[in-house]
């Protein structure tokens, strides 16, 4: 498949370093595992492919404890892509029915439903249907239209202020397939991919609110040669394109940290567009020494919520803490996942949309 990389050549790049980016993995700085490290990881990918050992329970464990959060990648000399290697190598585990139970059922779920959660999403989509013309056709991605319902009505609050009418687009109910991709379903991701790109070939333009199902229409398809047929960008993006629109209101009179989603910006390069909307939101914004396109991860991507849970949610802790060990600044996120991945940690969070509809609604 084209765009992929070389599971042999890369574990192999990886395997002969002196462990340079050892600090970068947020998987094992969480475990404080060594052999969970992106050196670690790679170099068990790396005994597996060229035969030194066999692949077993232990490796394919460890070949599943990666966010994709690529953060390893931002410190790499080569630029060595870890996370997809890795999620590569997971095809290997499939294969030998040895993938992490938390791996099987989603993909088990996905197989059944076309989506990880197992919902209808096509009743759920109707009930968002615009009732007039609007300007951007919104995919919020099956995160939000399960999880969080609420923010879908915050962003068409928010577009409305900001003279950018959205209404829940009809392909809505389609996931962009990622956890298949997470999961090393490759050839299932290629074909779902194809599904979706083939139902989007009649919407001329699309705004996402998710930032994962961005990251997976813009880069990861045409990795497979799927070529995504509709304008896409992101919620953010059309909100920063609009900032002269938003309405005349003063910030409110709070202090909040930023975090840079993994996808949203080393994903997407979308760093400069969210703060810019979160400085006319609030006054006064902190953020952790290591941001931009070495900012730590909340713990929400790769199916480490469903395979390791509980270091999922100690990973979201420490980049809370990183932001601000104090409890009382609530940390805002450009993405969904992450806000419930700091909310699980025990930390107020909330989402930049959400934050933003509070800014434009206060009286």
């Amino acid at each position: 498949m084209s765009g992929l990389p070389d599971v042999k050549e890369t574990s192999s790049t990886c395997a002969a370093c002196p462990k340079a980016c050892r600090f970068s993995c947020p998987v094992s700085e969480a475990t404080q595992n060594e052999s969970l490290s992106a050196w670690g990881k790679m170099s068990a990918v790396h005994h597996v492919v060229t035969g030194q050992r066999p692949l077993d329970a232990d490796t394919a464990a460890a070949i599943h404890a990666c966010t994709g959060c690529g953060r390893c990648t931002s410190f790499c000399s080569h630029e060595n892509p870890v996370a997809n290697t890795l999620f590569g190598a997971r095809q290997h585990a499939v294969s030998a029915g040895l993938q992490p139970r938390g791996a099987a059922s989603t993909l088990a779920t996905f197989q059944q439903a076309q989506n990880p959660f197992g919902h209808e999403l096509g009743s759920l989509v109707a009930s968002w249907r615009a009732q007039r013309p609007v300007r951007y056709p919104l995919f919020p991605g099956c995160s939000s239209l399960v999880k969080r319902p609420a923010l879908m009505e915050q962003t068409l609050t928010v577009a409305d202020a900001f003279g950018a009418p959205m209404g829940v687009a009809k392909t809505a109910s389609k996931c962009c397939g990622y956890p298949l991709f997470a999961a090393g379903s490759f050839e299932a991701f290629a074909s779902h991919a194809r599904s979706v790109a083939e139902a989007f070939v009649e919407t001329p333009e699309v705004a996402v609110l998710d930032a994962g199902c961005a990251y997976t229409f813009r880069k990861l398809y045409p990795q497979f040669g799927v070529k995504f047929p509709t304008r896409m960008r992101t919620v953010v993006e059309v909100l920063h394109e609009n900032l002269p629109h938003a309405p005349a209101r003063p910030p409110l009179p709070e202090r909040v940290g930023y975090h840079d989603a993994c996808h949203l910006g080393r994903g997407l390069g979308l760093y400069d567009e969210p703060r810019a909307l979160l400085a006319r939101a609030v006054t006064a914004i902190v953020e952790a020494p290591s941001m931009r396109r070495e900012a730590g991860c909340s713990g929400g991507g790769g199916l480490v919520p469903r395979t390791m849970p509980e270091t999922s949610v100690e990973i979201a802790r420490r980049q809370a803490a990183e932001i601000s060990e104090d409890s009382n600044v609530t940390v805002v996120t450009g993405c969904p996942t992450s806000t419930r991945m700091f909310e699980r940690a025990g930390r107020r969070a909330i989402d930049l949309v959400s934050l933003l509809e509070r800014w434009v609604t206060q009286t």
